[in-house]
């Protein structure tokens, strides 16, 4: 990696997209019960991370903070690019009007991550929802496709690939120390020919300790997963192949992911990471989701009946539980979501179209008898 690709600057990423990030088009946004202004949002004076007395970051500051990504079109019904709006609860604390290809991530500790790239340079930012402000970590001649927060230190974590051949870069550590500091090399390339076909998407995900590191690459027919240890640098990784698809989240010793599928339902997987194999956990769903703690997987086992299922992974125990409504939705979490809520270790994210997402509790719902 050339040190002549970075400028010292602060902005986002890219996954299966780009972004070109404008701070000055904040626009006023509308709330239900009438029209809200939010604060005019400009650049954070400093990382906008809050740090324990030990300098260790906060990840309980801001409960209920949220990010949405929607379409913005042009005068003509013609799609012009996107608009990220961040809040807490019911309120939006500022809009920004993103090009069309943009991705975002968290939030944690109030804090969203969001990539961009304007076809020339990419960008890694830190939103927050408390300041109503934006922070740029680090800029890139390359693409940035995927990023996400590393809440043991407050750096970002990101997967590079080359602007021109599109050759993989490999996963990067930014803004560890301060704005300056040189990004660090995590997670090399994947090798030439460790997957079949075309890399579409690269996904990370860390685990709730934060010390173990997914990258997850995938093809238009399924996906392999490299898994680091970031405490040891150069450690090589333990690989995860063979018949699976995209990621759902980290449960103690083992990782879950779809099956490799053509589409819903589809098959869970519980990938063992000590042995490499996977088992199944659920035959079908429509759509799931991991608590951060790794100790509940809830799935929707049937869109048109609304049947939430409930499934304890240390035990096996399973139940039909009450508490999501009607109208609400599993949420993805990754590359391909669109909006994310500040989760405590016990919740998973859910909300209706058109919404803003909120959390839910699985341990606290009620069973079906």
């Amino acid at each position: 990696m050339s040190g002549r690709r970075w400028s010292m600057s602060l902005a986002p990423p890219i996954a299966v997209l780009a972004v070109a990030l404008v701070l000055s088009r904040f626009q006023a946004g509308a709330e239900a019960g009438g029209k809200a202004t939010p604060p005019v949002a400009g650049a954070c004076a400093a990382s906008p991370i809050a740090r324990d007395a030990a300098g260790k970051p906060k990840r309980d500051v801001g409960p209920g903070s949220w990010w949405k990504l929607t379409e913005r079109l042009d005068r003509a019904g013609a799609m012009a690019g996107r608009q990220l709006a961040v809040g807490r609860g019911g309120s939006i604390a500022l809009l920004l009007d993103l090009a069309t290809e943009t991705v975002a991530s968290g939030p944690i500790g109030g804090v969203v991550v969001v990539a961009t790239d304007d076809e020339r340079r990419s960008e890694i930012r830190l939103v927050s929802s408390l300041g109503a402000c934006s922070w740029l970590v680090d800029q890139s001649a390359d693409v940035v496709r995927g990023a996400i927060l590393d809440p043991g230190d407050g750096s970002v974590l990101a997967h590079l690939v080359d602007r021109q051949t599109r050759a993989d870069l490999g996963t990067w550590r930014f803004g560890r120390k301060d704005a300056l500091a040189e990004p660090m090399l995590v997670a090399p390339a994947l090798a030439p020919g460790a997957i079949d076909g075309p890399i579409w998407i690269t996904d990370l995900r860390l685990d709730q300790p934060g010390h173990l590191l997914a990258v997850q690459s995938c093809t238009d027919s399924g996906c392999l997963t490299r898994l680091f240890d970031v405490r040891v640098p150069g450690k090589g990784p333990t690989v995860l192949a063979g018949g699976q698809g995209s990621l759902l989240g980290f449960a103690g010793g083992h990782l879950l992911t779809w099956a490799a599928c053509p589409g819903f339902p589809c098959g869970i997987q519980s990938w063992d990471i000590a042995t490499a194999k996977a088992t199944s956990v659920l035959d079908r769903a429509d759509a799931a989701a991991v608590t951060l703690d790794g100790r509940f997987v809830v799935a929707s086992t049937d869109a048109g009946a609304v049947h939430t299922l409930r499934i304890e992974l240390g035990s096996g125990t399973r139940a039909l539980i009450k508490g999501i409504s009607a109208d609400d939705l599993l949420l993805p979490v990754g590359v391909a979501a669109t909006s994310g809520v500040q989760l405590g270790a016990d919740e998973i994210p859910v909300g209706a179209p058109g919404a803003n997402p909120h959390s839910f509790r699985p341990a606290a719902a009620e069973v079906i008898p």
